[in-house]
């Protein structure tokens, strides 16, 4: 649906209002909060939107840029008389309405079709990390996830492994328990004339006591399995096969129990809810540093223990066509990323949100993209941040993407740390943590600036320096004092010469 309630319970169209930098600020970081988009102005260029959730795929906000107005006039214009006084309210929309809407651009047997791969492509990482792949027509499936049992049990959710829990403990129960029935039975125990009542009397030694019926047996299979022992009902040394059952179901009371704790265990000290707690940015920006174009992307950690070795990751997932031809619609390009300027170290020192940068240079595959192919261009960007947990000492992935609506040409992210001089504490603002700000760029790619820069006759500041006369100054045009110059005051000596040449050679 396009259209949604707001507060007033009134229904109006979802309009897109233009970025309001100071409004951003205040979004928690939840998958359903508002987020940021890229889309088409209409113009030949891009603008910035907010919107009520992530989006899912390219195509979504991309077909909504271009038919954002034209269904917004169409439909101004069929109530027009209705709704003068009210340019941003409108009724709801009909059946008719909505289906002229949803089949826009569709047709179905010999008429055209727009491609669905492009209509029903999803992110392949969710924001909440979350892989949307599936597995089809694997051979021989069930039998490998039946021999890696206990991998397999680990992945089944919890309502399962509850359920196998309780159904292990009550099916040994009861197997065990017929067992014991049936040694019972043969032994004559459950005749008439040999039940507990009657076996002082008639001098009857019976396998265990205190069996009267399937009940009894079944109460005496739990008593021995977990080694309760209430008392009563115990074994003889009348029956051989009773005693070696006794001993087998023991062992094998143990075994399970065993099992199924440690399972569970190892299921609860997973550290899969641990990356639920590693936060990235709901934007990624592009911006200038230092001279060259930089992606950044923001990642966080909301509790107070950190991750060690903690690093971070970034691939780029997009089409690629090799030199014979051959198309690769899903190429996968690591990207140099981490802290430092150059976005070459990964480890981090993860004591507050981190800002992650990808140098676009020579070397990048966003080399020659300009602010509008960051929009057109098909590609995700999936960023990782693994590490060990410092408590359990187990080694954790958290994951999320960045769409190319989800790129934001000419932003940077806000500050959030601050020194709180009344705490004597170095506080971080976690509201700020998807915060943005609008600097001035304009749309051109690294590419492009470096044409420029090289028909110019070299770097910006190299050619100032030029233009105004002045020579720039190198490590190779260092000028020395000559050791023959001297001054009444001092004199300097050839072996401090050579002292002074050697270091400045080496610095």
């Amino acid at each position: 649906m396009f259209w949604k309630k707001d507060k007033t319970k009134e229904d109006i169209w979802e309009h897109d209002p233009e970025l309001d930098p100071e409004d951003v600020g205040d979004s928690d970081n939840d998958e359903d909060g508002p987020t940021l988009v890229t889309v088409d102005d209409g113009k030949g260029g891009i603008k910035q939107i907010k919107v009520d959730r992530p989006v899912d795929t390219q195509s979504e906000f991309g077909r909504m840029s271009n038919d954002c107005n034209i269904s917004m006039d169409g439909f101004n214009g069929m109530k027009g008389l209705q709704g003068a006084n009210k340019p941003r309210s409108m009724s709801r929309p009909g059946l008719g309405e909505l289906l002229k809407y949803e089949m826009k651009g569709k047709s179905f047997l010999n008429f055209s079709m727009e491609p669905h791969s492009e209509k029903l492509r999803k992110r392949i990482v969710s924001k909440n990390g979350s892989v949307n792949v599936g597995k089809t027509k694997v051979s021989r499936r069930k039998r490998q996830y039946f021999r890696d049992l206990f991998n397999t049990m680990l992945d089944m959710q919890w309502r399962y492994v509850h359920l196998l829990f309780m159904m292990s403990f009550i099916l040994s129960w009861l197997a065990f328990g017929l067992v014991w029935w049936l040694i019972v039975y043969l032994h004559g125990d459950l005749e008439k004339e040999h039940l507990p009542s009657q076996q002082e009397s008639s001098g009857w030694k019976p396998c265990v006591y205190e069996i009267h019926n399937f009940a009894s047996v079944f109460l005496f299979s739990i008593e021995t399995q977990h080694t309760i022992g209430y008392g009563g009902r115990q074994t003889t040394e009348e029956c051989p096969e009773a005693i070696l059952l006794m001993c087998i179901q023991s062992i094998a009371g143990v075994m399970i129990q065993a099992c199924m704790v440690g399972i569970i265990f190892s299921k609860l000290s997973r550290p899969k809810k641990r990356s639920q707690t590693l936060m990235f940015s709901k934007n990624a920006v592009v911006c200038r540093r230092d001279g060259f174009n930089n992606l950044l992307f923001r990642v966080g950690n909301m509790r107070n223990s950190s991750l060690v070795e903690a690093h971070v990751r970034a691939i780029l997932i997009s089409k690629r066509v090799t030199q014979e031809g051959e198309v690769q619609p899903y190429h996968q390009t690591e990207l140099k990323v981490g802290t430092d300027p150059d976005g070459e170290e990964d480890c981090l020192f993860f004591i507050w949100p981190t800002t992650i940068v990808h140098k676009i240079d020579e070397e990048s595959p966003f080399y020659s993209m300009n602010a509008r192919d960051f929009f057109k261009k098909r590609y995700e960007i999936v960023v990782m941040i693994e590490g060990v947990v410092e408590q359990t000492g187990n080694s954790v992935q958290a994951r999320s993407s960045y769409m190319p609506n989800e790129v934001l040409w000419g932003y940077r992210f806000v500050n959030l740390l601050n020194f709180r001089p009344s705490a004597a504490q170095y506080k971080v603002d976690f509201s700020a943590f998807n915060a943005v700000y609008k600097v001035n760029m304009d749309n051109k790619s690294q590419k492009e600036r470096d044409d420029e820069n090289g028909d110019d006759g070299g770097d910006g500041e190299d050619s100032d320096n030029n233009k105004n006369g002045s020579t720039p100054v190198t490590s190779s045009s260092v000028v020395l004092p000559s050791p023959h110059l001297s001054t009444p005051s001092t004199t300097i000596s050839n072996d401090r010469y050579r002292s002074c040449v050697e270091i400045l050679h080496m610095v």
